[in-house]
């Protein structure tokens, strides 16, 4: 048979329903010459006779009356594809991904996901960790709908927009004779077990040239690759932690003080979105999401600052 024409099933079902050409163009809001053409093309379509006459109403054949039932299946999963297509247009459903640096993964994307799950409770939020690599390359090969990072970030194959901005800080631990002060300095530092986040990241790198230009030697006794780690250290022990301060917003101990670090070594928040493919109406929906969560942030965390949407 002919590729299967859902506008010709449709006048078959309700001719089914009515046993009458004139009631079906009613309910149809055609002519009847309209539906009584439909119907004859469905059946040489189908090469099945669907209906007989019975004085002035039209008799389905056994035949037709199980394309009937089929029918219904059908047209409760074009239906359901209905609705879903509603929902994907609105936002409220479908599955989106993003790729984070660990950092930003269980702070800012967990905070605006669990945000959104009561807002769109049919939305399938896949959250990926990973090194700012291998965020970058996942955005980029489109592994994930977007990524996080921290800026600088170039590449001609990604969207990059900064919707946020936090700063290092000098984590103490509890009753730390440095606790008190308003900023530390590279000099106040000098001489003090520090941990560092991983080498390979920019701020860690401005970081050490901060500390050459005052001439102070780092002593560095530990690395991490995650500040949600270093922060966990500083608290356990006597080291101090130069990260970012994210993990504060999110750790239920408070014995950790936080105190600026000067110069100012600033750490934008960059979204990655690939070049080459259009962004959803649900991708938007969470960007927009996550500019307001930083904006939140940053009512309880002063190192933090949120920028809203330039559109």
């Amino acid at each position: 048979m002919k590729r299967l024409n859902l506008r010709l099933l449709e006048v078959f079902r309700v001719v089914f329903e009515t046993r009458n050409i004139t009631a079906a163009a009613n309910r149809l809001g055609v002519t009847q010459p309209a539906v009584s053409k439909a119907l004859a093309e469905f059946e040489q379509d189908v090469g099945l006779s669907l209906f007989g006459r019975q004085r002035r109403r039209l008799v389905p054949t056994q035949d037709a009356a199980r394309l009937y039932d089929e029918a219904g299946r059908l047209f409760a999963h074009v239906s359901v594809f209905r609705d879903r297509v509603d929902d994907l247009r609105s936002g409220e459903a479908g599955q989106l991904s993003i790729a984070a640096i660990p950092t930003l993964a269980a702070s800012l994307v967990v905070q605006t996901a669990m945000g959104l799950q009561q807002k769109l409770p049919n939305l399938n939020f896949k959250v990926v960790t990973g090194s700012r690599a291998e965020v970058i390359d996942a955005t980029i090969h489109h592994s994930v709908d977007l990524g996080l990072v921290h800026a600088p970030v170039t590449d001609r194959d990604l969207r990059i927009e900064i919707i946020g901005e936090s700063e290092i800080v000098a984590v103490m631990p509890p009753g730390h004779a440095l606790a008190g002060y308003e900023f530390v300095t590279p000099r106040d530092l000098d001489g003090q077990p520090l941990i560092s986040l991983d080498p390979a990241t920019p701020a860690s790198h401005l970081v050490r040239e901060c500390f050459e230009a005052a001439g102070v030697a780092m002593h560095v006794v530990m690395e991490a690759n995650s500040s949600t780690v270093a922060y966990a250290a500083a608290n356990a022990g006597r080291c101090i932690a130069l990260i970012d301060p994210w993990p504060s917003g999110v750790s239920g101990d408070q014995g950790c003080t936080l105190v600026r670090f000067r110069p100012k070594v600033p750490q934008r928040v960059a979204l990655l979105r690939s070049a080459f493919r259009p962004s959803s109406r649900l991708a938007e929906l969470i960007v927009e999401a996550l500019r307001l969560q930083l904006i939140r942030a940053a009512g309880s965390i002063p190192f933090v600052k949120g920028m809203a949407s330039s559109t």
